[in-house]
């Protein structure tokens, strides 16, 4: 199996968000230094929840900080940029890191990032699927294109630079639903699973993946999926809780609030995001205990060892784990992510 870090930064003190992004970058290195295999970041804007806006900006700057591990975005939200602008950014990335770049992309989910960067909600599957239409073209054409769609038009273009891996970076897509997993399936792009998912959720989704891959006459390897999942890991379940339940329920919480529209108005979510309606309705409740037996990686190294064991039956073989929510002690973080490098990764490494 490969494990790496899917990475957060996010402001509980607002007069710290300097500490927190030099925190969040120093956690990298020593993930790369423990033997972690990726590192990826997550977009956001507007909000405390997540302050990484410009995850190319951060991934160009770790590219000269790091050697072997890779770099990921997961996600970045294609609605929310311009496709060529983008594939210039990712390959730019990609050269930086002698090709060490993979491109997680999404469509986003949050209601306040869409109405404040004034794109309607219900564009976003129109508006991802002609983003990576584009950018295809903009990293495999050998002369110049033109395109003309439903939300850009380009003329006569040519793209400089072009990405060192070949074709382009992997693509990872994040999808959840049957609808998006058929379109994931359809274009030959790698899955990535989010963290929110439950155990058993994420089993059912690889299978159904597996399938449609199958369908559409492309081959399927179990190295395609990346499962996220939130982590922690102490030499007891005491210690787990006391240090890593109150961070994590801070991002949680702050995730609903910002999710959804004010006030719990879910009826303002277009259909195209109605999973999200049951989500982040006033009926959902946040429950830690409910979490930690049916989503997250918090106990001991061999609790954990004993959960991602199962996730390998389940035919995960990619798993990149959440370490840095809600403000928790950066030294907390390491010490976690060293107890899970010595006692729990060499139980998955061939």
């Amino acid at each position: 199996m490969k494990f790496g870090l899917f990475h957060s930064v996010q402001l509980p003190d607002p007069t710290a968000q300097q500490r927190y992004y030099s925190e969040a970058l120093d956690q990298v290195i020593e993930a790369e230094q423990l033997g972690f295999d990726s590192v990826w970041f997550t977009e956001h804007h507007f909000t405390r929840h997540g302050i990484v806006s410009s995850t190319m900006a951060v991934l160009a700057y770790l590219a000269g900080l790091t050697s072997n591990i890779r770099l990921g975005t997961a996600v970045s939200v294609l609605p929310f940029h311009n496709p060529i602008k983008l594939a210039e950014e990712v390959a730019t990335v990609d050269l930086l890191s002698n090709g060490r770049l993979d491109l997680g992309v999404g469509r986003g989910y949050q209601w306040g990032e869409y109405n404040r960067l004034n794109i309607a909600m219900d564009e976003a599957d129109d508006r991802f699927d002609e983003a990576m239409d584009v950018m295809t073209k903009a990293w495999t054409s050998k002369a110049p294109f033109n395109h003309s769609g439903k939300f850009w038009t380009f003329n006569d273009m040519t793209v400089q630079p072009k990405p060192l891996q070949t074709p382009h970076p992997p693509v990872w897509v994040a999808a959840s639903s049957h609808k998006s997993m058929d379109r994931v399936a359809k274009h030959d792009w790698n899955l990535m699973v989010g963290q929110g998912e439950t155990f058993e959720k994420v089993g059912e989704q690889i299978e159904y993946y597996k399938i449609a891959i199958g369908e559409q006459g492309y081959d399927y390897d179990p190295a395609r999926v990346t499962v996220a999942r939130a982590m922690y890991t102490a030499p007891s379940r005491e210690q787990v809780s006391n240090d890593a339940q109150l961070p994590f329920m801070w991002f949680k919480q702050t995730g609903q609030e910002v999710s959804s529209p004010p006030g719990q108005q879910v009826e303002l979510l277009p259909e195209n995001f109605s999973d999200y309606r049951r989500r982040y309705g006033s009926q959902s409740k946040i429950d830690y205990q409910s979490m930690a037996d049916n989503v997250i990686l918090f106990g001991t190294p061999d609790e954990i060892s004993e959960r991602i064991e199962s996730l390998r039956k389940d035919g995960v073989e990619n798993l990149i784990l959440f370490v840095n929510y809600g403000g928790i002690e950066s030294q907390k973080v390491v010490d976690s992510l060293t107890l899970f490098a010595k006692e729990v990764m060499p139980n998955f490494k061939s």
